[in-house]
């Protein structure tokens, strides 16, 4: 008897499995009703089994069980005829049907749609898009904030985006079959004592699980740890870059006073707080432009551990789910990294270098941290930076060599070479990023300038006056200020002109005019659009408000600075920072972040810490069996040079906020502003702004100039010892996926992206784990190496060995 129920039991099995693999293959919105069923039958043909052994199972009956169970027999206790056993088949789907719908109804919702509603619906919705779409073009053009139509905005950017889309729901409908296979397991296993809550309980779970399984493997960390035995080797300390790091509330005013330990920035909540209470925000995120310090009643300090640098805004996906370190932290914890072995070290980005020490004691804990790995281990470290973090790295290195009498950390000139095994430099802005200059000086950067006409909207929620000075306080900003000095950013090595046709002759005035910017851009830092070449202009004479000013005695020396500055069209980087300094963003030339940073070239001062954060003035540690890795991206246009125009409080809208009278005075701070009105796509100048190759942020001059050039020559005053430098470009891929629909892929060597890119990520684990990297030569996808030499060989170019010794 067994073994006849056994054998039926195959056969039904053998007949659902083939049944089964033809609903596969069909839409997907038919496997939950084919689990159902087959779910029902082996609930049902158990039960036949276990009859005799007084297991009672009560199935939910539906019309394919009852017909299942007239096949086996366990209907009614025998075969009817072929004619009774139709009737009561009709009779038993009725029946169940209104069963299925009054005791099932949580499958309702699987219900296939018809597809006459589905084509109704779909026709109705593209009906409403396209009259919405009409509508609101019109209305956009109409006010000039876009110049064509929206739909053909939308699909210039939505093409790429479409031809990636299909093969990831491919993929993703591959992943729904499996999830749905492992159910069925699932459900057999489950089958003698089947419980549905605990059935739709298991469904969710073996998803995470497929789902964390398919992410895991796309993972490097994840795949070099499962085709070799390689573990971590050498300690990691990770140092984050500007901005990517949370604040938290110690002590504040107004808003923040109930906020004790809350995320000013870099949290869900502290968005919330910009909506609310900007000015309040902006007031508690802002220093002491005297001390460069705390100011009075308000103390914010860096988030500590890895939470202070993984995400950016939470790691909710609905909230925003913006990584940034958080893919690194996973693929090293696959090679068998946790938190003893690794150590975020988060800092306040805000500070200036010298103040990290002096108010936080930041670079004494940094070297401690090394230290005690050092000893723990028996090994040294791998120090890993982002961004400005290159520069804190370059900083330390100079003050954990320098003796104690001289205002260093005292570890003696080998302490790097005995206690770091490399550096990995991850798109690091070593020689400063040219926006930091627009931020300073007017509050601009591409940024806002891009939202066209709703540039007004947000020029009214924070008008520059209020970004400009909030931005002037953070020392920060000025220690990543253009290095390297007019040798490297005016010899125009990586912004060549083009010229508008092969006879090089002009067509007429504007296109001789757009070459002529052109021309300029490829020198200069700035160009004053509203200058003739003799530097007239019929705007008023600018001046400054001694109200404004920390220090009134400087008033004749800042007003002499706006006066020079406003009668030149032209302005190298050299001579666009000393207005800087001395305008000190329009407080004066006393404030904290102006008087702790040099930037001058000229053999005029000794190095201190005033020099420390410019790399091409400070030379690497004495550290012969170091290695540097030069890793950044390459591929996306980035802003390298400006077109300005004095500011005459565009047509009074925003007099209030940004004058420095409150209004009654034609003087308008800041009195300097983008020229957004000057296009040459020509020449990669959109909206004033000249562009260049880079990550979208740092230009590929500052990313990689320093390892390609000065860090390579032979007996090289910049690295003594001669380090190994290694560079690896990763080119710029952006794609569409479907978990991270906010980033660019994989493959994406944006600034912050590069931080999750595969290829990086593979480079990174060569080098944390020591696995097979000897592999890792230069890697290059730019046009770095030319830039290198079209500067050494440029009469005024390259950086020149100051006379005084560094040491």
């Amino acid at each position: 008897m067994m073994k006849a129920n056994n054998d039926d039991e195959d056969a039904t099995n053998s007949s659902l499995n083939r049944r089964e693999l033809q609903r596969s293959n069909s839409f997907p919105g038919s496997l939950p009703l084919m689990i159902e069923e087959k779910r029902a039958a082996i609930i049902t043909h158990r039960a036949a089994d276990n009859g005799a052994s007084g297991i009672v199972v009560s199935p939910l009956p539906t019309a394919t069980t009852l017909a299942l169970e007239k096949k086996i027999g366990k209907h009614d206790g025998s075969i009817s005829s072929d004619e009774n056993e139709n009737a009561s088949e009709n009779d038993s789907d009725k029946h169940n049907n209104l069963q299925h719908e009054t005791q099932q109804p949580h499958l309702q919702q699987y219900k296939p749609e018809s597809t006459r509603r589905k084509v109704i619906r779909r026709t109705l919705f593209g009906i409403a898009v396209l009259f919405g779409n009409t509508v609101l073009s019109a209305y956009l053009k109409r006010y000039g904030i876009i110049s064509k139509d929206l739909h053909e905005v939308l699909s210039e950017r939505l093409a790429p985006v479409a031809e990636q889309v299909m093969p990831e729901l491919q993929q993703r409908l591959e992943l729904l079959e499996l999830r749905m296979k492992d159910t069925l397991e699932s459900a057999r296993l489950m089958a003698p004592g089947f419980n549905e809550t605990l059935y739709w309980l298991r469904l969710n779970e073996t998803a995470d699980e497929a789902s964390a399984r398919t992410q895991a493997r796309l993972r490097p960390g994840y795949q070099l740890a499962e085709k070799t035995e390689v573990q971590a080797k050498y300690p990691v300390v990770m140092v984050p870059g500007f901005v990517t790091s949370g604040l938290e509330v110690w002590k504040g005013k107004a808003c923040m006073d109930k906020l004790f330990r809350e995320r000013l920035w870099g949290g869900f909540s502290s968005a919330q707080y910009w909506l609310r209470e900007r000015y309040c925000v902006m007031e508690n995120l802002a220093l002491d432009p005297l001390s460069g310090g705390d100011p009075e009643g308000i103390k914010l300090r860096s988030a500590q551990g890895f939470q202070a640098a993984d995400f950016f805004v939470g790691n909710d996906w609905m909230w925003g789910n913006y990584w940034v370190w958080s893919k690194i932290f996973e693929n090293l914890a696959d090679v068998g990294y946790d938190a003893s072995s690794m150590a975020m070290e988060a800092y306040d980005w805000r500070l200036a270098f010298q103040l990290l020490e002096k108010r936080d004691g930041y670079l004494t804990h940094l070297k401690h941290k090394i230290e005690a790995y050092r000893k723990s281990t028996g090994r040294k470290v791998i120090l890993i930076s982002h961004s400005m973090g290159a520069i804190v790295v370059h900083y330390f290195f100079a003050w954990v060599t320098t003796p104690e009498n001289r205002g260093g950390g005292g570890g003696g000139k080998k302490w790097v070479d005995k206690h770091v095994h490399a550096f990995v430099n991850i798109a690091g802005a070593q020689l400063g990023v040219i926006k930091a200059s627009t931020a300073l000086l007017s509050g601009e950067m591409s940024d806002t300038v891009f939202l066209g006409g709703l540039g007004n909207v947000v020029e009214r929620f924070v008008p520059r006056k209020s970004r400009k000075d909030l931005w002037s306080s953070w020392g920060s900003l000025w220690a990543m200020l253009p290095k390297g000095g007019d040798g490297i950013w005016s010899v125009g090595a990586d912004v060549v002109a083009k010229p508008y046709n092969q006879e090089g002759a002009i067509a007429d005035e504007e296109e001789k005019a757009k070459l002529e910017y052109a021309d300029a851009l490829a020198e200069n830092l700035l160009v004053l659009s509203d200058l003739d070449d003799a530097g007239k202009t019929q705007n008023d004479v600018l001046f400054c408000k001694r109200e404004e000013l920390i220090d009134p005695s400087t008033e004749s020396m800042v007003n002499e600075a706006l006066l020079k500055f406003a009668s030149r069209k032209n302005h190298t980087v050299e001579q666009t920072i000393d207005f800087l300094l001395k305008w000190g963003g329009g407080m004066g030339p006393n404030i904290s972040s102006a008087k702790l940073h040099s930037f001058s070239n000229a053999d005029l001062e000794k190095p201190s810490a005033r020099t420390w954060h410019d790399i091409s003035r400070t030379p690497l540690p004495h550290a012969p069996s170091m290695k540097i890795y030069c890793m950044y991206g390459v591929g996306i246009e980035t802003e390298r040079a400006y077109v300005y125009k004095r500011n005459r409080g565009e047509q009074r809208l925003f007099m209030e906020q940004n004058s420095s009278a409150g209004g009654a005075s034609q003087t308008v701070d800041p009195p300097f502003i983008l020229d957004t009105s000057v296009e040459d796509p020509d020449n990669e100048v959109v909206h004033g702004i000249k562009y260049a190759d880079g990550d979208g942020s740092v230009p590929l001059m500052s990313l990689g100039y320093m390892c390609a050039g000065p860090w390579r020559e032979k007996n090289s005053w910049l690295n003594p010892s001669g380090s190994k430098v290694i560079i690896r470009e990763y080119l710029h891929q952006p794609e569409f996926t479907v978990d991270d629909p906010i980033r660019n892929g994989p493959r994406s060597s944006e600034h912050v992206d590069i931080l999750g890119n595969v290829e990086m990520m593979e480079d990174l684990m060569k080098i944390v784990t020591d696995h097979e990297v000897d592999t890792l030569d230069d890697k290059i996808e730019s046009d770095i190496m030319g830039i290198v030499q079209r500067i050494g060989e440029h009469p005024n170019g390259g950086l020149h060995k100051p006379k005084r010794r560094w040491r």
